[in-house]
């Protein structure tokens, strides 16, 4: 290999290692947060990353703008919210939103389906039922980049 496209090599694959990165939370919370059930008057939402495909691109979410966490490959977040009407929005190499009614004591999953983008990865959020984010979850480990959470223990 010539020695400029050695460099310029490195250079992106640095850029892409050290931009990106999400860790895992240790296993005793991530046991705890799967099992959670929403609380008195609030929704629970897991966002499910469970591929590995560009898994150093990290994807960060809000809800309604607010941030919640990032996902890199088999990661997930969570967030508790109050009923109403919210946008979910993830970026990537794109931006992919959804909108969803959340209802009190009910759990919601999305997935971000990830896709081969021209410089990243690129992304697309989709609603699972219980049934497939239930098993799309048991795939994943909690990430460590997590917004403001309430407490849920």
């Amino acid at each position: 290999m010539k020695p400029y496209k050695w460099i310029l090599f490195m250079f992106a694959f640095s850029f892409l290692v050290g931009c990106s990165a999400v860790g895992k939370m240790p296993t005793a919370i991530d046991l705890k947060i799967r099992d959670l059930h929403p609380p008195e008057g609030k929704a629970l939402v897991y966002v499910l990353r469970p591929t590995s495909f560009g898994s150093i691109v990290k994807m960060e979410v809000t809800a309604n703008g607010q941030y919640i966490g990032a996902t890199g490959g088999r990661r997930y977040i969570y967030t508790v919210l109050d009923p109403g009407k919210y946008i979910f929005t993830s970026k990537a190499e794109n931006t992919s939103e959804i909108h969803i009614v959340l209802e009190a004591g009910k759990t919601y999953y999305l997935e971000q389906k990830v896709k081969m983008g021209i410089l990243m990865a690129r992304n697309e959020l989709v609603r699972l039922d219980d049934i497939e984010g239930r098993k799309e979850l048991s795939q994943c480990t909690l990430s460590n980049d997590l917004g403001k959470q309430s407490d849920p223990f």
